[in-house]
């Protein structure tokens, strides 16, 4: 397997882990709003998943896929600061929450390390892209934070 197949395979497997996260969390979510927006986040970390499945299994469909050409996306920080916390079954919304938000900053950061590693590439402009979504990402994640948990409290 050549090394670009490797480094679309991790991101595969980053991509399922999320769409895994988004499933439990739609299971522990109370809010009816909630429930939609988090559906909406594994749709999107779905679609992800099957760009790079479809670069993996085409080469060719780097070119398809297009590259990031829009504005740079918002980092809210609201979770950055908030202790590290391990999710379980028993693991309430606002633990989910965090936990999500800080996962798509460290997806945010490996997408961007690929990219500048590979700065000047197809590849490396499909990377900048994902990582601008995941970006959002974890910018939407806090404002659901903000509105459901920091406005209850």
């Amino acid at each position: 397997m050549s090394k670009w197949k490797k480094i679309i395979e991790a991101a595969i497997k980053v991509e399922e882990q999320s769409i895994a996260l988004y499933k439990m969390a739609l299971e522990n979510s109370k809010y009816p709003s909630s429930k939609v927006f988090l559906e909406q986040l594994v749709a999107e970390e779905k679609g992800h998943k099957k760009h790079l499945v479809a670069i993996r299994d085409d080469e060719s469909k780097i070119s398809e896929l297009g590259s990031h050409t829009g504005s740079e996306q918002q980092d809210l920080k609201i979770v950055d600061m908030l202790q590290d916390t391990p999710l379980s079954s028993e693991s309430d919304y606002e633990t989910i929450l965090v936990y999500a938000a800080k996962r798509e900053k460290s997806t945010y950061d490996y997408y961007k390390m690929l990219a500048m590693g590979l700065k000047g590439t197809k590849i490396g402009e499909i990377f900048s892209k994902l990582a601008q979504e995941e970006l959002g990402h974890k910018t939407k994640l806090e404002k659901e934070y903000d509105d459901c948990i920091l406005t209850e409290n």
